[in-house]
């Protein structure tokens, strides 16, 4: 157990990085709202139907999250989560943040998910110590000379706080050399991993073939179940090796039975229903969706200092699900799902606010 002293400067550093989150995440939404141009007028539902839902529990969600959630259906559910409430008050009570980025590193990966499908390891950076994929010690050398010895495409990508494609760099026969290797090496320092590039199956591939467009899913390990809170496609802009929104991509819910919805979102907060090349998205079924959501369940339960988890997968072109990378403080993806919590809202909330059984969970 820790020290008193230990406890209250932990819980200094998570209620400042959930008071930064909570800042963030409030301009991004003003930002998003002006986009959209105020969307959807909910003046009357916000004072009938949402202060009232929330007064229970003495918060007062500002207006502008329901302006944003509600603009997809034209509806009002006072369930939606607002953002600065997600990152700063559900996601640090049911995920350990102290663990975050250890538990996140994706040179760890061959660990915690040995059993999943992962994209090949060429070489990889821990701390400083550069190793090989059967974790050997090597030199920096070494690990230019095996990234020079691959035959294909691969990426280098940070292995602790990355995302939405940040710091990724790739290289092929075209650009591959040992000086653009080794600069890369030295841009990033540490903590990162070369990997292959998934070869994706001709189902994704359709909506753009220059990404890897991969799978999102939030589960939530919650009174001995896991249960899948969310599911979209993520899909890269026209040319972009990337798979986020804001690289001129999409996002799309995908049902429950593996087929996309008929729209999908862009980064002008549009909805659309179709994407690159005049592809709709409800023609699109996810490959093996019913294998990735076995993963996630069987895997989630192995996890428990971390609540709330977002999967990223991908899927082979032999259709086998391809394990990404998971993030522990995951976006709720509530613009294109809807409620995160759905009809377990309100047991959420009451265990969050009133109940609190979980207050010894992170000591």
């Amino acid at each position: 157990m820790r020290s008193n002293f230990r406890k209250k400067w932990d819980s200094f550093n998570m209620n400042v990085e959930s008071f930064y989150r909570m800042h963030s995440y409030r301009k991004k939404a003003k930002l998003r709202l002006k986009r959209m141009n105020g969307g959807f007028n909910c003046d009357k539902e916000y004072r009938e139907i949402v202060i009232p839902y929330w007064k229970k529990y003495g918060i007062k969600p500002a207006k502008m999250w329901y302006q944003i959630f509600s603009d997809r259906d034209k509806k009002v559910d006072p369930r939606y989560i607002p953002d600065d409430l997600w990152y700063g008050k559900i996601v640090p009570y049911f995920s350990n943040t102290q663990f975050r980025r250890f538990g996140e590193d994706k040179c760890m990966h061959y660990k915690f998910f040995d059993d999943l499908l992962r994209p090949k390891t060429i070489a990889k950076n821990m701390a400083g110590v550069f190793y090989d994929d059967k974790m050997q010690i090597i030199d920096k050398n070494k690990a230019i000379d095996l990234c020079m010895k691959y035959d294909g495409e691969f990426l280098v990508k940070p292995s602790i706080d990355s995302g939405e494609g940040r710091l990724i760099s790739f290289f092929n026969n075209d650009n591959k050399s040992r000086k653009n290797i080794e600069e890369a090496i030295d841009d990033l320092k540490a903590n990162f991993i070369f990997q292959e590039s998934v070869k994706q199956n001709n189902e994704l591939k359709r909506l753009n073939p220059s990404s890897l467009n991969t799978i999102r899913l939030v589960t939530f390990l919650f009174e001995g179940e896991v249960h899948i809170l969310s599911s979209i496609l993520r899909i890269g802009g026209r040319g972009s090796k990337v798979d986020n929104i804001g690289a001129g991509g999409f996002a799309c819910h995908i049902n429950d039975d593996g087929r996309l919805d008929y729209r999908g979102v862009n980064r002008k907060a549009e909805w659309v229903s179709v994407g690159h090349d005049d592809i709709l998205f409800k023609d699109i079924v996810v490959p093996s969706y019913e294998k990735i959501i076995d993963i996630v369940k069987q895997k989630h339960k192995t996890l428990p200092h971390f609540k709330l988890i977002g999967w990223d997968f991908s899927v082979n072109g032999r259709d086998l699900p391809v394990f990404i990378e998971y993030n522990t403080c995951p976006g709720s993806n509530q613009i294109t799902c809807g409620p995160t919590f759905g009809d377990l809202t309100d047991k959420v909330l009451d265990e969050v606010f009133v109940k609190k059984s979980l207050k010894y969970a992170q000591n």
